[in-house]
């Protein structure tokens, strides 16, 4: 059995039946070793025994109340964690006004809503939620929503190599090429599981013989490692010779060094300004190199003029491209394309095709956008159950990758039974989606959530 997870739990000590009653859910749960200052011994320093447990734990709980959000030694407790860079839930107890310094603080963190639980039970599921235990992210995906998702061709070119190291056969898995592309395997965990030992191994391999994505790869996980460890300030992680040496890479021809500082001019952060026509600049070297990705985001481009100016045909020709090597996502460029009507003429059968395609790859967002098109009526009859059915799919896409996707779903099945529309109106269920939504970073689903839950205390 694995080791108990350490909760430590701040609160105020007006606030004890609360916190009691949250001790007990932890308890009907199992496996968590929760803390709080009953556990203290008379004669102990207390902050240094607090402190010590703040230390060893996995979590920290604050309750937010009336009376907590104004304690000093609640404050300091909330700082320390922070500081210790722990995971940190905080649980509203009462509708309070948090304080500017501590909601500096906590701004950042998921929060649940004890005061607003439509019942114990349904508050012990969504506080488990976020101790489901996840499959284990790669570094490199930490940094900006760097996304390298690949083309069929070089997925079943993963899938070769991968079988290639079953057999021992080194002396091709070895090759500088085949190295970084064994190694993107393990580390974005495509035909595999992600195991970033081995992806380090790879890309040094890469590097050892004057493989310049291989030694961006090195660098960009010793980035991501880095970020990880000050993940409350990631700026302060990333230093300018890094950045430099990046930036030198891609001058010298590295697509991977390429598309990173695409990204980092399309967001503007780690010392690069925003330049959207810098980032597009990139962006197209590699689509025209022949990268699927790349090739993706210039018909998204062309097809908005984000930092190029607005070609409809050189949108469609860069989605072709995409999709002659079955990227993911370029059947939902094609979707888009015909259900606007812009690039091409307008046609909602022919937008819907696309979506259907673009969901059997696995582009789960292209259930929600059938589902939109369902709930709308566009070229088509009004039909709610039968959207339903499309966000229950959207649901079901994976969080590491998909996480908009998820976000949409969510909130689309919170609205529906919310109001009753496909489903059976059910302000529980329509709360316990949106908290899902919330869970996975829509700010949109939480503010739902809050407001679909007042209405259901209102209505009890």
């Amino acid at each position: 059995m694995a080791d108990p997870i350490k909760i430590f739990i701040s609160y105020s000590h007006q606030d004890a039946d609360a916190c009691a009653r949250i001790d007990d859910a932890f308890a009907k749960q199992g496996n968590f070793d929760v803390w709080y200052d009953k556990g203290l011994v008379p004669g102990e320093v207390y902050r240094r025994k607090i402190a010590g447990v703040i230390r060893e734990a996995d979590c920290f709980i604050i309750l937010l109340s009336n009376s907590s959000v104004t304690s000093e030694w609640v404050l300091d407790e909330v700082e320390y964690a922070k500081k210790l860079r722990k995971k940190i839930i905080p649980i509203w107890i009462e509708n309070v006004d948090i304080p500017d310094d501590l909601d500096m603080i906590l701004q950042r963190y998921h929060s649940l809503f004890w005061h607003l639980r439509s019942s114990d039970s349904q508050f012990e599921r969504s506080l488990m939620m976020l101790f489901e235990q996840e499959e284990e992210q790669p570094h490199g995906q930490a940094l900006v929503g760097f996304g390298n998702q690949f083309s069929e061709m070089v997925n079943r070119k993963m899938k070769e190599l991968l079988d290639k190291e079953k057999q021992l056969a080194y002396d091709e898995c070895y090759t500088p090429e085949n190295a970084v592309i064994l190694g993107e395997a393990y580390l974005y965990g495509g035909p595999c599981s992600v195991d970033l030992e081995k992806a380090r191994h790879y890309f040094r391999v890469a590097e050892y013989f004057g493989n310049r994505d291989g030694e961006f790869y090195v660098l960009q996980m010793e980035m991501a490692k880095q970020i990880k460890e000050t993940w409350d300030d990631p700026d302060e992680a990333v230093s300018g010779p890094i950045i430099e040496k990046i930036r030198q890479l891609a001058d010298e021809g590295s697509i991977p060094a390429k598309l990173y500082m695409a990204n980092l001019f399309w967001y503007g952060c780690y010392g690069c300004p925003k330049d959207y026509r810098k980032s597009a600049a990139l962006y197209e070297e590699c689509a025209k190199a022949g990268n699927a990705r790349a090739q993706f985001v210039m018909s998204s481009n062309y097809y908005y003029g984000d930092g190029v100016e607005q070609d409809y045909e050189l949108a469609k020709m860069y989605a072709n491209l995409a999709l002659e090597q079955r990227y993911l996502y370029a059947w939902r460029r094609w979707g888009k394309f015909y259900r606007d009507g812009l690039a091409v003429k307008q046609d909602f059968a022919k937008a819907r095709e696309c979506y259907e395609n673009g969901a059997k790859m696995g582009d789960f967002n292209c259930y929600n956008k059938v589902g939109d098109m369902l709930y709308h009526g566009w070229g088509c009859p009004v039909d709610l159950e039968e959207s339903v059915k499309y966000f229950r799919e959207g649901e079901k896409a994976p969080a590491f990758g998909q996480s908009y996707c998820l976000q949409r779903a969510k909130m689309a099945l919170g609205r529906a039974y919310e109001n009753g529309e496909g489903v059976e109106k059910d302000l529980s269920a329509a709360a316990e989606k949106y908290l899902e939504g919330y869970q996975v970073g829509s700010i949109e689903c939480r503010d739902a959530y809050l407001r679909c839950s007042r209405q259901e205390n209102r209505t009890d």
